[in-house]
């Protein structure tokens, strides 16, 4: 039993400001109250008024598991403590305060448990220990049904708030733990923690007890309904904690979808992103055509300074040879001309009105307002915004390379482990896309070739 003595500042414990001997009294109270009434449902209603008039404040659920203990310790009286806690359960719609009373009683059990608070208890008929309060919540348990086997209702719902109970507590340690990323030392305190959930080591000591083993084939075995209690507690295990399991996945799917939505593109940035996308693909089309255009310009000026170098030769040799009676001064003037010519009207410099305009700084500039949005673009934004594109008049001339531009959107673009979309999903945008593409050209092509010519 916990201990009422009083600290070392002289104040006592919290919730213990009842006599020392409060719990014997209570569990006099509860068995003389259910001998006097005859009417059950009344009883229970007395009884769950008296825990929860004299227990119900001041965190004095403690002693109503020593009152527990104590009914349990004797087996004439092991009953009304199944009656005590079936009654609390029972009157939750009457009586405020019933839920909450058994909540907190529960966490006090399932912290001394979890910790070792007391000795284990030992069933020296098998050979087996087991958590104190895996004896006081079994016990409980099986004297329920011994009371009446209606009760399992009630005592399934107990099981199912230890299992709920265990399971969140589980899950708030594993959560500590990513995030602080403890240091855990194994001290004595660590090494004295319970190896079992009470919700395990509690049906296993049903389990134990329900255990018979008969002296002859004709004897009954007088704990077959502790054995069927064990496989319905088993039945309800199973429900609880895949309830509890597809609870935390939707939980999850829902933390995720709304991490998702916070990361992705609100509808103005997509909005935005539009203008600066036609003009980013009109400047790349333009930037791809650059080599192509610069090439052919270039060849023309290459072309003419290079025949006016070799006129300059010739005629510079032909002066130098007297060839048709020209004067070597005149080879010569005519040779440094052409040269002169090379050097200067056949120049880079001189060609430059001839040559296209470079886009590329203005591109990265334009593509920089893009990506940011691109990257903050889930698939279903995705697809609906490239088809707005490809179905923009605007961009029907620019539609050939709108494929091409949109991978190199991606490829230029920073950080792209940050993509909201995956590259699989990005793929099938793309293969959609193609497909747009190529189905607005050809229905394009098809108008232009059908439709009626105005003389």
């Amino acid at each position: 039993m916990a201990s009422n003595s009083p600290k070392e500042d002289g104040s006592k414990p919290a919730g213990r400001d009842l006599p020392e001997d409060f719990a014997n009294r209570l569990a006099t109270k509860i068995i003389v109250t259910n001998e006097r009434e005859r009417n059950p449902e009344e009883a229970t209603f007395k009884v769950a008024s008296l825990i929860l008039r004299t227990l119900g404040v001041n965190n004095r659920q403690s002693y109503f598991i020593e009152t527990s203990e104590i009914l349990l310790a004797e087996e004439e009286t092991q009953r009304y403590a199944a009656v005590a806690w079936a009654s609390i359960l029972m009157e939750r719609e009457h009586i405020p305060g019933c839920d909450a009373f058994i909540s907190h009683t529960l966490d006090i059990v399932i912290d001394e448990h979890m910790n070792l608070a007391k000795p284990l208890y030992e069933m020296e008929m098998r050979r087996k220990k087991f958590s104190h309060y895996a004896w006081l919540m079994g016990e409980v348990f099986i004297n329920m049904m011994r009371v009446s086997s209606d009760l399992y209702e009630v005592l399934s719902q107990l099981y199912g708030h230890i299992i709920r109970k265990e399971m969140a507590l589980e899950l708030k340690n594993a959560e500590e733990k990513d995030t602080k990323r403890r240091i855990i030392i194994g001290s004595q305190r660590e090494k004295e923690t319970a190896s079992k959930k009470l919700f395990d080591d509690t049906l296993d000591y049903i389990n134990t007890r329900g255990e018979f083993k008969s002296d002859s084939l004709n004897q009954q075995n007088p704990n077959e309904f502790i054995a069927v209690l064990t496989d319905r507690l088993r039945g309800t295990r199973r429900y609880v904690i895949q309830d509890i399991v597809n609870k935390q996945a939707l939980d999850r799917k829902k933390q995720a979808e709304k991490e998702l939505s916070e990361k992705q593109a609100g509808a103005e940035e997509i909005i935005r992103a539009k203008e600066p996308f036609k003009k980013a693909l009109a400047l790349f089309l333009t930037e791809k055509r650059y080599n192509f255009k610069y090439l052919s310009v270039e060849k023309v000026r290459v072309t003419i300074q290079v025949m006016s170098i070799i006129t300059g030769i010739f005629y510079f040799l032909a002066g130098y040879l007297g060839i048709q009676g020209m004067h070597w001064v005149e080879g010569i003037m005519i040779g440094l001309g052409m040269y002169l010519f090379a050097r200067f009207a056949a120049s880079r410099a001189s060609f430059k009105r001839f040559y296209p305009y470079d886009v590329s700084k203005e591109l990265e500039t334009v593509v920089g307002q893009i990506t940011p949005v691109l990257r903050k673009m889930a698939k279903e934004q995705m697809g609906p915004f490239v088809t707005r594109q490809v179905k923009d008049k605007a961009n029907l001339q620019l539609l050939p390379v709108m494929p091409e531009f949109i991978k190199y959107l991606f490829a230029v673009m920073p950080d792209r482990r940050n993509m909201i979309i995956s590259y699989e999903e990005l793929q099938e945008v793309m293969d959609e896309l193609e497909m747009d593409v190529a189905r607005q050209l050809r229905d394009t092509h098809y108008f232009q070739q059908h439709s009626p010519h105005l003389h």
